[in-house]
């Protein structure tokens, strides 16, 4: 019986030259995957250094999109998602390769389980054996992620199947059919927490969101995402990202949380951080109208693991912000 077919997407942004040989590493142990029933298509999010010639004339069974402009994780994945034929979608950035059997069991996984509309991978750090790179993460109560299992040493503390983890980001397999039924990627979410909205929606449309520990890629990461990070446009980017998320999915009660405690990390930020969550504020106000439509639409839920009761979640939530606060003065000190 023939495997169901599989469409990789992999997005690209100046990955030539940032990645330095790894965007060839990530093309190539793609291709060389043991699945066998897969189209590999190729998003060029509008890159200045070549990457699209350099697919298209070293890899001609690679389908290449160019996008003119940079259009952001959501939208550049969405045209990739648009344009694929495969009954599930293999979703990678430029700075990962995979281990040659890393659909097999994944596949396998979500044929036996109708239920499953998103698959993680194991992710270890690109270059080693045993270091992870992260498995997913939690969510704290003001919605700033909280990742699970980075930089960990890999001794099998995450080799079973986890299914109450809040996201699962970074690369993953999505059915293609739930997402007619979602939708796809909120395309204002330019960059990060298009992972944490989709598995909401996933959620409340009765799809599980799973991590199998036995499909395994590698991670070089922030290949190209730092040089984007430029007048603390990625602090922006976060709080911008985060806070449209809160608005469309948190409880009344953890919305108002997550204010009240942007407005005590305002106190001990520097002047740049502040710009930066001031910025976000600004731009989500202007975008309201949207988020709330959605929020109406999906309806507010609480984060999908238990947790700890509310005063004490947001003193620790409120130390965790102090200490990023505290590390990005020092980081801009330099």
């Amino acid at each position: 019986m023939q495997k169901p077919l599989v469409s990789v997407i992999i997005l690209n942004y100046n990955g030539l030259e940032y990645l330095k040989g790894i965007l060839k590493e990530c093309l190539e142990s793609v291709l060389k995957s043991n699945y066998p029933n897969l189209e590999v298509i190729f998003v060029d999010n509008g890159s200045t250094d070549g990457s699209a010639s350099f697919v298209k004339k070293n890899y001609p069974k690679i389908k290449v999109i160019q996008n003119k402009q940079n259009l952001g994780f959501s939208e550049g994945f969405n045209m990739g998602i648009k344009a694929s034929k495969g009954k599930y979608l293999a979703l990678l950035s430029n700075d990962m390769t995979v281990d040659p059997n890393w659909l097999n069991l994944i596949v396998e996984i979500m044929e036996k389980n109708n239920q499953i509309g998103l698959a993680g991978f194991k992710r270890l750090v690109l270059g080693t054996q045993n270091l992870l790179d992260g498995i997913g993460g939690n969510l704290y109560l003001c919605g700033r992620a909280k990742p699970v299992g980075t930089y960990e040493i890999d001794r099998g503390q995450y080799d079973d199947i986890i299914e109450d983890l809040d996201y699962i980001g970074g690369a993953m397999v999505l059915r293609k059919e739930a997402l007619t039924k979602v939708g796809l990627f909120d395309p204002k979410f330019f960059i990060f927490c298009e992972d944490v909205d989709l598995c909401y929606r996933l959620r409340k449309h009765g799809y599980k969101v799973v991590y199998i520990p036995q499909s395994i890629i590698f991670h070089k990461g922030q290949g190209t995402i730092n040089e984007l990070n430029k007048n603390n446009y990625l602090e922006y980017m976060g709080n911008r990202s985060r806070l449209r998320c809160a608005i469309i999915h948190f409880t009344m009660a953890r919305l108002l949380s997550t204010v009240l405690l942007d407005l005590m990390g305002l106190i001990l930020a520097n002047s740049s951080s502040k710009r930066a969550i001031m910025r976000a504020y600004w731009w989500n106000l202007k975008n309201i109208s949207s988020a709330l439509k959605l929020r109406l639409l999906y309806g507010p839920s609480p984060p999908y693991k238990c947790k700890p009761p509310l005063l004490a979640f947001s003193l620790s939530d409120l130390i965790w912000r102090i200490k990023e606060i505290i590390h990005m003065r020092d980081f801009q000190a330099h």
